[in-house]
């Protein structure tokens, strides 16, 4: 065991630190595998050390109709360079610290 809370606990953990400081939780949205697997851990890995307190992590999918015009550009990239499920969770257990 690491001590590092996971799952539910560290992000109610995650919330309660931000309300305690009276500030607005900062957690960015990035799609795996843009521009690259290597430079999107990266980026998460340096916003985590200037203090993003968590991540959406965007898993790209064939058919972003939801999404606006530059995350479905993202998810184009992402899915050209050869991005999964799998390889998504991958990164998120590379991430993890």
């Amino acid at each position: 065991m690491t001590g590092v809370e996971h799952g539910l606990p560290a992000i109610a953990a995650m919330f309660a630190a931000a309300r305690a400081k009276q500030r607005a939780a900062f957690l960015p949205y990035f799609p795996i595998g843009y521009p690259s697997y290597a430079e999107s851990l990266d980026a998460i890995t340096t916003l985590a050390e200037l203090g993003a307190d968590g991540f959406e992590i965007g898993v790209p999918f064939s058919d972003p109709l939801a999404d606006g015009p530059v995350i479905q550009a993202a998810t184009q990239t992402a899915l050209s360079n050869g991005i999964t499920v799998r390889r998504c969770l991958d990164a998120v257990r590379e991430l993890r610290l």
